[in-house]
């Protein structure tokens, strides 16, 4: 019969196994390098340099070379919002504050655990969802944290889907640069916590921007809101923070750290 001689089954079968087992090995022990070296970088400038908005740029550069992230944003979570502090692509500039409302406020919710969400989430992008598209994009939104609470979100968007090992070696800098971040902040203001959690999100972000002296006018285009309700938020910040008037509230927002440049 055919299939008793031994020499009719393809003689190059264990050898193409094998030769793809070797190669899927490599390409793992790349991989595996390229995450030491990325960790090794960071140490020797962290250790030369300190920490720094230019060195967390440069994380992201990292990352996004990579895992292939044609856009990428490093963002701190600060009075109800997400403001920018690295990017690349089609997001938003250094400096922008995206409101922490609806999927973000939720994936913020503390105590945090890390999880990666895959949704896309138009007020983080200068361009349209990605997806029904052959070569359609994936996304990754990563919660920094220290601690379990929240610090800010790192957010991918790459040509290819990242494997488990990519996924743990961001879990790491997360916690990484929420430990720094948090210290930072730490360092540059003396802000009960117990404050900002009386508000939420939105009035915190009004109550950053009072420092500014802005009209309601103002801040409410700055917000995309409409200047009654942003009267409506100083109102209620007035009476859960037990304050006078407005010039108090931006006082007590000078002494939570946020400064008169928010705007």
């Amino acid at each position: 019969m055919p299939n008793d001689n031994p020499s009719s089954l393809p003689a190059n079968a264990p050898v193409a196994e094998s030769a793809f087992a070797l190669r899927n090995e490599l390409k793992q022990n790349q991989v595996q390098i390229a995450h030491e070296r990325l960790f090794e970088k960071l140490g020797q400038r962290l250790f030369n340099e300190g920490w720094s908005d230019s060195l967390l740029q440069w994380v992201l550069d990292e990352l996004s070379g990579q895992f292939g992230a044609q856009h990428a944003l490093i963002s701190q979570q600060h009075a109800g919002a997400l403001k920018i502090l690295a990017q690349r692509g089609n997001t938003y500039p250094v400096g922008a504050r995206i409101p922490m409302l609806g999927a973000l406020a939720l994936w913020l919710k503390e105590p945090l655990s890390f999880e990666v969400h895959n949704q896309y989430v138009a007020s983080l992008w200068t361009l349209q969802a990605p997806a029904g598209s052959a070569t359609a994009l994936h996304c990754y939104h990563l919660p920094i944290a220290c601690q379990q609470r929240a610090v800010g979100l790192l957010a991918l968007m790459t040509s290819n889907p990242l494997s488990q090992a990519n996924l743990q070696l961001l879990h790491s800098l997360c916690g990484l640069i929420g430990f720094a971040l948090q210290q930072s902040t730490h360092t540059a203001s003396t802000v009960d916590d117990s404050v900002l959690q009386k508000l939420t999100p939105r009035e915190r972000e009004v109550f950053a921007l009072l420092p500014s002296g802005a009209s309601n006018a103002i801040l409410a285009q700055k917000l995309g809101i409409s200047p009654g309700t942003i009267k409506i938020h100083v109102e209620r910040i007035l009476s859960k923070l037990q304050l006078r008037d407005r010039t108090q509230a931006a006082v007590k927002a000078v002494e939570a750290g946020f400064s008169s440049d928010g705007l």
